[in-house]
């Protein structure tokens, strides 16, 4: 089986769907690999990484598009390259933010943001493995905008006490940062509507408040060092959690952190006030993209391994893969 990758179109996008460890195993099940020039640049691989282990580097991106029977992506490539197919071909890439993408004869399309999280699916799931890598740096940033450190601080002259960290949301993101500011001696706690996320909190050895009315969270706001938010719906998009109102009650010298796109009343992604100094990135991930591409592209060999059958097709009737599949 063909199997191929292409450089991504947005340019802001720093991740790759196959690093040359997988083209590596991939090449020896037997399976062609195609990529374009300079792939793996934006994630830290050169072409002659990918060359060692048996990849073919073309700068054709229509020759690749034509050729692969899998073709496989952080987002989906543009409907004008995919109308170059000329037999039926595999796309596997996270649609959720791409909504550009057509319909278009004899493909199929498997949706990496439809994967279930869930143990049988652990392995292939993309979003899980992002979004720790989202809270990791989100707390990060967050503890190097700061002008005070997070541990307590005993000295001849005097003794500082610890910072204190706020995640909202006990989701993927919020725990990941929550570990990360506990780590570095922050008193943390963990905010959640929903009661069962206590036990996620007790799990790594924070305090946990459930809030479910805006003057609950607006009173667990005050005397915060650092305030993070991770808070999603079942539906996964980011409800509102931080009003105007709110930001009145945060204390000087906070900084904030939406891991979201819309958990804070705050259009600008980054603004800084003489009470706080606020930032907001969605895809936080992308700051740490060695690590961000060899968990994605761990899930696609899984994925990989899963599909493709022994008459080197692709079964895609698993209960927890057809879910993802639309066929044009």
């Amino acid at each position: 089986m063909i199997i191929s990758s292409i450089r991504e179109k947005d340019n802001h996008e720093t991740r790759i769907s196959l690093t040359p460890s997988i083209v590596n195993k991939l090449k020896n099940e037997g399976h062609t690999i195609i990529l374009e020039k300079n792939y793996g640049q934006r994630a830290g691989y050169k072409d002659d990484e990918y060359l060692q282990v048996g990849a073919i580097i073309s700068r054709s991106v229509e020759e690749i598009c034509t050729q692969s029977d899998i073709l496989t992506q952080i987002a989906p490539p543009d409907s004008q390259l995919l109308s170059l197919r000329n037999k039926e071909q595999l796309i596997i890439a996270d649609f959720k933010k791409d909504l550009s993408y057509k319909h278009l004869p004899n493909i199929r399309y498997l949706h990496l943001e439809k994967i279930p999280r869930s143990s049988v699916a652990q392995s292939i799931d993309i979003q899980s493995t992002q979004a720790s890598i989202r809270g990791y740096a989100g707390a990060l940033h967050s503890l190097a905008a700061s002008s005070r450190i997070a541990p307590q601080l005993m000295t001849g002259a005097a003794t500082t006490k610890a910072c204190t960290a706020l995640i909202i949301g006990a989701s993927i993101t919020g725990l990941q940062a929550a570990t990360v500011f506990k780590r570095q001696g922050c008193l943390v706690t963990i905010s959640d509507i929903n009661e069962q996320a206590e036990e996620l909190a007790k799990s790594i050895g924070v305090n946990f408040i459930k809030t479910e009315k805006s003057e609950e969270i607006r009173k667990t706001l005050t005397d915060k060092n650092f305030i993070l938010t991770a808070a999603s719906s079942p539906t996964g998009n980011a409800p509102q959690i931080i009003g105007q109102e709110d930001l009145r009650h945060i204390s000087s010298g906070t900084i904030i952190y939406d891991t979201t796109e819309n958990n804070i009343d705050i259009s600008e992604n980054s603004k800084k006030t003489k009470d706080y100094k606020f930032y907001r990135n969605s895809t936080a991930e992308r700051l740490f993209s060695t690590t961000a591409s060899i968990l994605w592209a761990n899930s696609i060999y899984n994925l990989i391994k899963l599909i493709i059958t022994e008459e080197d097709e692709y079964d895609l009737s698993l209960p927890y893969i057809a879910p993802t599949i639309t066929t044009a």
